[in-house]
């Protein structure tokens, strides 16, 4: 007996030695990046919460100013499809010294609400504050980079245009057309009724409309299909990361403010086929992740990580 428990005691003791070296490797068993690799939590109006999971920034030396991203993602059925791919993304970037946010909007994930609740947009551009003004509050970050994915990097630019405190925009195959967006999730939505054997319709009304398993209000859909996106009035650095066929749809009239990453991958968006499919971009991923440290490089280089105001030294820092 006695000599069973001093090996389990010797095991255990060899088990803690191995995790406090891989600590020591990735920064994080003292000082710099001492805190928990991620946290769940909840912020915002106690009784309508976002929720969000925090990445405690790591690696083997800590940057001379904070740096800070929130992630914005996409909504639908896109949003169970990527989670996996944005948390990978989180991680990554979490290794290069940078505290990281995901959120969830209202009515998506493990945020308050049911999506239908949500009639306008403005809602969910205000959920994109509240993460920022909460990231900020927990990091001591001036501002923050923002990333979206989808339908939320649509947002993210929306956001960025009118906040000084976002230091650039990373903008993953954007939805620039509202109504095209809309009427390819449809089509994938009857396609999708059509496969059973027993024809089925979805129970819509005047306010509400389902579109493969999210319920919609009539108003929300109305205002995403006015969307016609564009970068004009958004200044910051901006990172664009699509499909060959669609990288310089957001073309900005800025010279230097922008880089673009092709994706020469085919869109799988609409195939019904992916439709319960993880998107994975690993490659695509990893050119992200280090152009994002190239971005907040370059912004403290040129002591762009305060609250931001055009000039040309913040234009220079996005090349």
């Amino acid at each position: 007996m006695n000599q069973k428990l001093h090996w389990l005691k010797q095991k255990l003791q060899r088990r803690l030695k191995q995790k406090q070296k891989v600590q020591e490797r990735s920064g994080s068993s003292r000082g710099f990046g001492s805190r928990p690799m991620n946290k769940q939590q909840f912020f915002g109006h106690p009784e309508s919460p976002l929720f969000g999971v925090s990445h405690s920034p790591r690696g083997s030396r800590a940057p001379s100013a904070i740096r800070a991203a929130v992630i914005c993602p996409p909504i639908g059925q896109e949003y169970n499809r990527t989670h996996w791919t944005l948390r990978l993304l989180a991680n990554q970037i979490a290794r290069n010294g940078v505290h990281v946010m995901r959120m969830d909007f209202h009515g998506i994930g493990d945020s308050a609400q049911s999506v239908d609740q949500i009639q306008d947009l403005e809602s969910w551009r205000r959920n994109i504050e509240q993460a920022i003004d909460h990231t900020k509050q927990e990091t001591g970050a001036e501002t923050v980079l923002l990333i979206g994915l989808r339908f939320g990097a649509t947002l993210a630019a929306q956001v960025a245009a009118r906040r000084p405190d976002v230091n650039g925009v990373v903008l993953w195959e954007p939805i620039t057309k509202g109504k095209q967006y809309i009427d390819s999730l449809r089509e994938m939505h009857a396609m999708m009724l059509d496969f059973w054997v027993c024809k089925m319709s979805t129970p819509n009304d005047d306010s509400i409309e389902e579109i493969l398993g999210s319920q919609y209000h009539r108003t929300l859909l109305n205002e995403i299909e006015s969307v016609v996106q564009n970068l004009d009035n958004v200044l910051q650095p901006q990172l664009i990361a699509d499909l060959s066929a669609k990288a310089d749809q957001l073309s900005h009239p800025l010279d230097g403010n922008q880089f673009v990453i092709e994706d020469s991958r085919p869109e799988t968006w609409y195939d019904l086929n992916e439709l319960e499919s993880a998107w994975l971009r690993p490659i695509t991923l990893r050119e992200i992740s280090k152009k994002i440290h190239d971005m907040f490089d370059r912004l403290e280089r040129f002591d762009a990580l305060k609250a931001f105001t055009p000039t040309s030294k913040s234009m220079e820092a996005s090349q």
